[in-house]
């Protein structure tokens, strides 16, 4: 989990493989986290792989302007790659693979769609998306789910 940690402070966080990460209906146990770290101008998250998650695997949360590329998910439990409450916004989402995703056991609670997950679960249209490619997902590959909170 990244917490906080706002530009000028940068995250290269590239080549790493993680296996078995996340935990089932715990709120915040996700394998990849940007939790309110505001603008994370000049962060990058790339080349990463990410696979047999309990719990998600790429969340960003209340975090802006972060780049990530060619990272590799793969048999995902919940969302693989997710906005989380809609106010993310300039961050580049750029030739990511998500393929074989399937819905939790346990849901962190009645209000989340991870039983019925997407590959990429995006709530806000002001970020960039770009050559993403979700393959062999149990439910939906994109999906877009924007309000107004």
């Amino acid at each position: 989990i990244i917490m906080h940690t706002s530009a000028p402070a940068t995250q290269y966080i590239v080549g790493v493989e993680s296996t078995g990460f996340g935990q089932q209906g715990k709120l915040g146990r996700y394998p990849f986290h940007f939790h309110m770290c505001m603008s994370a101008a000049g962060s990058i998250l790339s080349k990463n792989s990410i696979r047999d998650t309990m719990q998600r695997g790429i969340v960003v949360h209340g975090t802006n302007d972060l780049f990530l590329e060619g990272n590799i998910l793969h048999n995902t439990r919940g969302h693989a790659v997710m906005l989380e409450d809609g106010a993310e916004q300039f961050n580049t989402f750029l030739k990511n693979l998500g393929a074989v995703g399937r819905g939790v056991d346990i849901p962190i609670s009645d209000d989340e769609s991870d039983a019925t997950p997407s590959t990429f679960w995006i709530t806000n249209p002001q970020n960039t998306w770009i050559g993403n490619v979700a393959a062999g997902s149990q439910f939906s590959g994109f999906w877009f789910e924007v309000s107004s909170r």
